[in-house]
Protein backbone atom coordinates (compact mmCIF):
# COMPACT_ATOMS: atom_id res chain seq x y z
CA UNK A 1 0.00 0.00 0.00
CA UNK A 2 1.23 3.78 -0.28
CA UNK A 3 2.44 5.34 1.76
CA UNK A 4 -0.03 7.43 3.68
CA UNK A 5 -1.10 9.21 6.83
CA UNK A 6 -3.87 9.70 8.62
CA UNK A 7 -4.26 13.10 9.40
CA UNK A 8 -7.83 13.47 10.87
CA UNK A 9 -8.50 11.00 13.45
CA UNK A 10 -11.69 10.06 15.24
CA UNK A 11 -13.10 11.89 18.01
CA UNK A 12 -12.19 10.56 21.57
CA UNK A 13 -14.96 8.80 23.73
CA UNK A 14 -17.26 10.53 25.76
CA UNK A 15 -17.05 8.94 29.09
CA UNK A 16 -16.33 5.30 29.86
CA UNK A 17 -18.69 2.83 27.83
CA UNK A 18 -20.45 5.65 25.79
CA UNK A 19 -20.80 5.31 22.28
CA UNK A 20 -18.45 7.35 19.84
CA UNK A 21 -20.36 10.01 17.99
CA UNK A 22 -19.16 11.78 15.34
CA UNK A 23 -16.50 9.89 14.44
CA UNK A 24 -14.48 10.10 11.58
CA UNK A 25 -11.48 8.90 9.82
CA UNK A 26 -10.04 10.81 6.43
CA UNK A 27 -10.65 8.99 3.42
CA UNK A 28 -7.12 9.21 2.43
CA UNK A 29 -6.15 6.60 5.34
CA UNK A 30 -5.05 3.58 3.33
CA UNK A 31 -7.86 1.24 5.30
CA UNK A 32 -10.76 3.39 4.95
CA UNK A 33 -10.08 4.15 0.99
CA UNK A 34 -9.75 0.70 0.24
CA UNK A 35 -13.14 -0.22 2.13
CA UNK A 36 -14.52 2.22 0.28
CA UNK A 37 -13.16 1.82 -3.38
CA UNK A 38 -11.43 -1.21 -3.40
CA UNK A 39 -14.20 -3.49 -1.72
CA UNK A 40 -16.00 -5.83 -4.97
CA UNK A 41 -19.09 -5.24 -2.66
CA UNK A 42 -18.36 -0.88 -2.82
CA UNK A 43 -17.70 -1.23 -6.32
CA UNK A 44 -20.78 1.22 -7.37
CA UNK A 45 -18.33 4.24 -5.69
CA UNK A 46 -15.07 3.31 -7.81
CA UNK A 47 -17.60 3.10 -11.06
CA UNK A 48 -19.05 6.32 -10.18
CA UNK A 49 -15.45 7.81 -9.18
CA UNK A 50 -14.35 6.69 -12.88
CA UNK A 51 -17.44 7.67 -14.68
CA UNK A 52 -16.59 11.18 -13.46
CA UNK A 53 -12.99 11.11 -14.25
CA UNK A 54 -12.49 9.33 -17.49
CA UNK A 55 -13.36 9.60 -20.91
CA UNK A 56 -13.63 5.96 -21.76
CA UNK A 57 -17.13 3.97 -23.17
CA UNK A 58 -19.83 4.22 -21.26
CA UNK A 59 -20.59 0.54 -21.57
CA UNK A 60 -16.93 -0.71 -20.10
CA UNK A 61 -18.01 0.32 -16.62
CA UNK A 62 -20.85 -2.19 -17.07
CA UNK A 63 -17.98 -5.09 -15.32
CA UNK A 64 -15.40 -3.37 -13.24
CA UNK A 65 -13.12 -6.37 -11.65
CA UNK A 66 -10.79 -6.31 -8.29
CA UNK A 67 -7.47 -7.46 -9.59
CA UNK A 68 -4.61 -8.87 -7.59
CA UNK A 69 -2.39 -6.21 -6.13
CA UNK A 70 0.41 -7.51 -5.61
CA UNK A 71 2.95 -6.64 -8.97
CA UNK A 72 5.25 -10.21 -9.13
CA UNK A 73 8.84 -9.91 -9.95
CA UNK A 74 9.39 -9.91 -13.71
CA UNK A 75 12.78 -11.85 -13.29
CA UNK A 76 14.71 -13.99 -10.70
CA UNK A 77 15.37 -11.63 -8.23
CA UNK A 78 13.34 -9.14 -9.84
CA UNK A 79 11.57 -6.32 -7.83
CA UNK A 80 7.95 -6.72 -5.64
CA UNK A 81 4.98 -4.69 -6.11
CA UNK A 82 2.37 -3.86 -4.43
CA UNK A 83 -0.57 -1.26 -5.45
CA UNK A 84 -3.10 0.45 -3.68
CA UNK A 85 -6.20 -0.88 -6.28
CA UNK A 86 -6.07 -2.46 -9.73
CA UNK A 87 -9.03 -3.46 -11.31
CA UNK A 88 -10.35 -4.13 -14.77
CA UNK A 89 -13.14 -3.32 -17.18
CA UNK A 90 -15.85 -5.11 -19.35
CA UNK A 91 -13.33 -4.93 -22.65
CA UNK A 92 -10.12 -6.05 -20.49
CA UNK A 93 -9.09 -2.21 -19.73
CA UNK A 94 -6.22 -2.30 -16.79
CA UNK A 95 -7.04 0.94 -13.71
CA UNK A 96 -4.67 1.13 -11.69
CA UNK A 97 -5.19 3.91 -8.78
CA UNK A 98 -2.53 4.80 -6.64
CA UNK A 99 -3.18 7.42 -3.34
CA UNK A 100 0.05 9.02 -1.86
CA UNK A 101 -0.08 11.46 0.76
CA UNK A 102 3.20 11.72 2.39
CA UNK A 103 5.66 13.44 -0.22
CA UNK A 104 8.15 11.07 -1.72
CA UNK A 105 11.42 11.67 -4.01
CA UNK A 106 10.38 8.61 -6.21
CA UNK A 107 6.81 8.70 -7.26
CA UNK A 108 6.97 9.91 -10.34
CA UNK A 109 9.15 6.99 -11.38
CA UNK A 110 7.52 4.75 -9.11
CA UNK A 111 3.84 5.65 -10.60
CA UNK A 112 5.46 4.86 -14.23
CA UNK A 113 7.06 1.88 -13.12
CA UNK A 114 3.89 0.21 -11.98
CA UNK A 115 2.47 1.38 -15.28
CA UNK A 116 4.68 -0.63 -17.19
CA UNK A 117 4.55 -3.67 -15.04
CA UNK A 118 0.76 -3.78 -15.65
CA UNK A 119 1.26 -3.41 -19.20
CA UNK A 120 4.26 -5.39 -19.45
CA UNK A 121 1.81 -8.31 -17.05
CA UNK A 122 -0.53 -8.75 -19.56
CA UNK A 123 1.32 -11.21 -22.09
CA UNK A 124 1.78 -14.60 -21.58
CA UNK A 125 4.01 -17.14 -23.88
CA UNK A 126 2.64 -16.75 -27.42
CA UNK A 127 0.39 -14.11 -27.57
CA UNK A 128 0.51 -11.58 -30.00
CA UNK A 129 1.44 -7.56 -28.88
CA UNK A 130 -1.72 -6.89 -30.49
CA UNK A 131 -3.09 -8.51 -27.43
CA UNK A 132 -2.19 -5.23 -25.38
CA UNK A 133 -5.10 -3.74 -23.44
CA UNK A 134 -4.63 -0.32 -22.44
CA UNK A 135 -3.60 0.62 -18.66
CA UNK A 136 -4.43 3.87 -16.93
CA UNK A 137 -2.60 4.69 -13.78
CA UNK A 138 -4.09 6.78 -11.75
CA UNK A 139 -2.41 8.63 -8.83
CA UNK A 140 -3.94 10.83 -5.85
CA UNK A 141 -1.67 13.25 -4.18
CA UNK A 142 -2.67 15.04 -1.21
CA UNK A 143 0.55 17.22 -1.97
CA UNK A 144 1.64 19.17 -4.85
CA UNK A 145 3.93 17.13 -6.90
CA UNK A 146 4.00 18.52 -10.27
CA UNK A 147 5.36 22.11 -9.29
CA UNK A 148 5.51 23.03 -12.67
CA UNK A 149 1.47 22.59 -13.34
CA UNK A 150 -0.60 24.78 -12.31
CA UNK A 151 -3.73 22.56 -13.03
CA UNK A 152 -5.02 19.74 -10.54
CA UNK A 153 -5.70 17.30 -13.06
CA UNK A 154 -2.82 16.12 -15.71
CA UNK A 155 -2.64 13.87 -18.21
CA UNK A 156 0.02 11.81 -19.75
CA UNK A 157 0.72 9.35 -22.80
CA UNK A 158 3.02 9.22 -25.25
CA UNK A 159 3.58 11.95 -27.72
CA UNK A 160 6.24 13.45 -30.38
CA UNK A 161 7.61 16.75 -30.47
CA UNK A 162 4.55 17.49 -32.46
CA UNK A 163 2.38 17.07 -29.96
CA UNK A 164 1.01 14.09 -31.97
CA UNK A 165 0.46 11.12 -29.91
CA UNK A 166 2.20 7.62 -30.64
CA UNK A 167 0.00 5.69 -28.51
CA UNK A 168 -2.82 6.02 -25.62
CA UNK A 169 -1.86 2.01 -24.61
CA UNK A 170 0.00 3.48 -21.32
CA UNK A 171 -1.91 6.70 -19.36
CA UNK A 172 -0.74 8.36 -16.52
CA UNK A 173 -3.09 10.34 -14.46
CA UNK A 174 -2.21 12.65 -11.90
CA UNK A 175 -4.43 14.09 -9.38
CA UNK A 176 -3.28 16.74 -6.77
CA UNK A 177 -5.87 17.41 -4.13
CA UNK A 178 -4.03 20.77 -2.80
CA UNK A 179 -4.76 22.52 -6.13
CA UNK A 180 -8.44 21.62 -6.31
CA UNK A 181 -10.25 24.93 -6.10
CA UNK A 182 -13.18 25.64 -3.54
CA UNK A 183 -15.79 26.16 -6.91
CA UNK A 184 -16.96 23.27 -8.78
CA UNK A 185 -15.40 22.74 -12.04
CA UNK A 186 -15.44 19.27 -13.52
CA UNK A 187 -17.23 16.37 -12.80
CA UNK A 188 -14.96 14.94 -10.96
CA UNK A 189 -14.49 17.57 -8.57
CA UNK A 190 -17.20 16.47 -5.78
CA UNK A 191 -15.24 13.12 -5.87
CA UNK A 192 -11.89 15.27 -4.74
CA UNK A 193 -14.03 17.16 -2.17
CA UNK A 194 -14.72 14.17 -0.99
CA UNK A 195 -11.01 13.01 -0.54
CA UNK A 196 -10.37 16.14 0.71
CA UNK A 197 -12.97 16.24 3.60
CA UNK A 198 -11.77 16.55 7.34
CA UNK A 199 -15.15 16.21 9.29
CA UNK A 200 -18.21 14.40 9.17
CA UNK A 201 -19.84 18.15 8.41
CA UNK A 202 -18.04 18.11 5.18
CA UNK A 203 -19.49 15.07 4.81
CA UNK A 204 -23.12 16.68 4.99
CA UNK A 205 -22.12 20.18 3.00
CA UNK A 206 -21.28 17.34 0.50
CA UNK A 207 -23.92 15.34 -0.04
CA UNK A 208 -26.28 18.10 0.57
CA UNK A 209 -24.61 19.88 -2.92
CA UNK A 210 -24.31 16.63 -4.58
CA UNK A 211 -26.76 13.86 -3.35
CA UNK A 212 -25.20 11.53 -5.60
CA UNK A 213 -21.93 11.32 -3.23
CA UNK A 214 -24.32 10.27 -0.11
CA UNK A 215 -23.74 6.07 -0.66
CA UNK A 216 -19.56 6.97 -0.70
CA UNK A 217 -19.86 9.19 2.47
CA UNK A 218 -21.93 6.75 3.85
CA UNK A 219 -19.50 3.60 3.10
CA UNK A 220 -16.74 5.94 4.83
CA UNK A 221 -18.93 6.56 7.77
CA UNK A 222 -20.00 2.87 8.34
CA UNK A 223 -15.77 1.69 8.51
CA UNK A 224 -15.21 4.42 11.14
CA UNK A 225 -18.21 3.29 13.39
CA UNK A 226 -16.85 1.04 15.50
CA UNK A 227 -16.12 -0.89 18.92
CA UNK A 228 -13.01 0.69 21.37
CA UNK A 229 -10.73 -2.32 20.47
CA UNK A 230 -11.04 -1.67 16.74
CA UNK A 231 -10.75 2.37 17.22
CA UNK A 232 -7.55 1.70 19.58
CA UNK A 233 -6.08 -0.84 16.69
CA UNK A 234 -6.63 1.83 13.84
CA UNK A 235 -5.15 4.83 15.84
CA UNK A 236 -1.96 2.13 17.13
CA UNK A 237 -1.15 1.32 12.97
CA UNK A 238 -1.54 5.11 12.63
CA UNK A 239 0.75 6.11 14.70
CA UNK A 240 3.16 3.50 13.58
CA UNK A 241 2.61 3.66 9.80
CA UNK A 242 3.16 7.97 10.29
CA UNK A 243 6.35 7.32 12.33
CA UNK A 244 7.65 4.62 10.17
CA UNK A 245 6.97 7.03 6.72
CA UNK A 246 8.19 9.81 8.39
CA UNK A 247 11.43 8.40 9.36
CA UNK A 248 11.96 6.65 5.56
CA UNK A 249 10.90 9.68 4.37
CA UNK A 250 13.61 11.82 6.51
CA UNK A 251 16.12 9.16 6.07
CA UNK A 252 15.60 9.22 1.75
CA UNK A 253 15.86 12.72 1.93
CA UNK A 254 19.09 13.10 4.19
CA UNK A 255 20.62 10.35 1.82
CA UNK A 256 20.01 12.29 -1.37
CA UNK A 257 21.08 15.80 -0.08
CA UNK A 258 24.18 13.91 1.32
CA UNK A 259 24.80 12.69 -2.12
CA UNK A 260 24.59 15.97 -3.63
CA UNK A 261 26.53 16.99 -0.80
CA UNK A 262 29.19 14.63 -1.70
CA UNK A 263 28.76 15.58 -5.84
CA UNK A 264 29.43 18.86 -5.42
CA UNK A 265 32.93 18.72 -3.51
CA UNK A 266 33.89 16.12 -5.71
CA UNK A 267 33.40 18.14 -8.53
CA UNK A 268 34.93 20.84 -6.89
CA UNK A 269 37.89 19.08 -5.70
CA UNK A 270 38.17 18.18 -9.35
CA UNK A 271 38.06 21.51 -10.83
CA UNK A 272 40.76 22.25 -8.26
CA UNK A 273 43.07 19.70 -8.99
CA UNK A 274 42.14 20.44 -12.82
CA UNK A 275 43.16 23.91 -12.43
CA UNK A 276 46.44 22.98 -10.16
CA UNK A 277 47.36 20.51 -12.54
CA UNK A 278 47.38 22.98 -15.71
CA UNK A 279 49.24 25.64 -13.90
CA UNK A 280 52.22 23.30 -13.11
CA UNK A 281 52.26 22.13 -16.74
CA UNK A 282 51.95 25.76 -17.83
CA UNK A 283 54.93 26.30 -15.67
CA UNK A 284 56.82 23.54 -16.98
CA UNK A 285 56.35 24.17 -20.51
CA UNK A 286 57.73 27.61 -20.35
CA UNK A 287 61.11 26.31 -18.24
CA UNK A 288 61.34 24.10 -21.20
CA UNK A 289 60.96 26.37 -24.19
CA UNK A 290 63.10 28.69 -21.95
CA UNK A 291 65.66 26.30 -21.71
CA UNK A 292 65.53 25.85 -25.67
CA UNK A 293 66.00 29.08 -25.86
CA UNK A 294 68.91 29.70 -23.85
CA UNK A 295 70.64 26.63 -25.62
CA UNK A 296 70.07 28.22 -29.29
CA UNK A 297 71.40 31.45 -27.92
CA UNK A 298 74.88 29.94 -26.70
CA UNK A 299 74.91 28.23 -29.77
CA UNK A 300 74.59 31.07 -31.63
CA UNK A 301 77.40 33.23 -29.90
CA UNK A 302 79.98 29.94 -30.50
CA UNK A 303 78.85 30.38 -33.99
CA UNK A 304 80.36 34.25 -34.13
CA UNK A 305 76.87 35.79 -34.19
CA UNK A 306 77.12 39.43 -32.40
CA UNK A 307 74.65 39.68 -28.94
CA UNK A 308 72.71 42.29 -30.91
CA UNK A 309 71.90 39.79 -33.04
CA UNK A 310 70.99 37.01 -30.44
CA UNK A 311 69.24 39.64 -28.21
CA UNK A 312 66.49 40.52 -31.91
CA UNK A 313 66.31 36.90 -32.58
CA UNK A 314 66.02 35.54 -29.19
CA UNK A 315 64.57 38.15 -26.90
CA UNK A 316 66.91 37.20 -24.81
CA UNK A 317 70.37 39.99 -23.04
CA UNK A 318 73.80 39.11 -23.18
CA UNK A 319 73.27 38.70 -19.44
CA UNK A 320 70.85 35.79 -19.80
CA UNK A 321 73.56 33.13 -21.79
CA UNK A 322 76.60 32.07 -21.88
Amino acid sequence: MSKNEAKYIPMPYKGRGSPMKEQFISPLYDAVFTHVFGNQRNIANTRNFLKALLDIPEEDFDRLTIKNTVLKPAFLGGKTGIVDLVLTTKSGRVIHIEMQVERANNLRSRILYYAARLLSEQLKKRQDYDTLHQVISILICDHQLLEEEESYYNEYVLRNKENRCFTDLLKVIILELPKVPGKEDSRVWPWLQFLKSKSVEDYRMLVKKHPEMKQATNCAQKFSLGDRIRTTILLRDMRRTAIRDREEYVYEDAQRKAQETIEKALKEAREEVRQEVLQEARQEAREQVQQVILNIATKMKKAGMSPGQIETLTGLTPGDFK
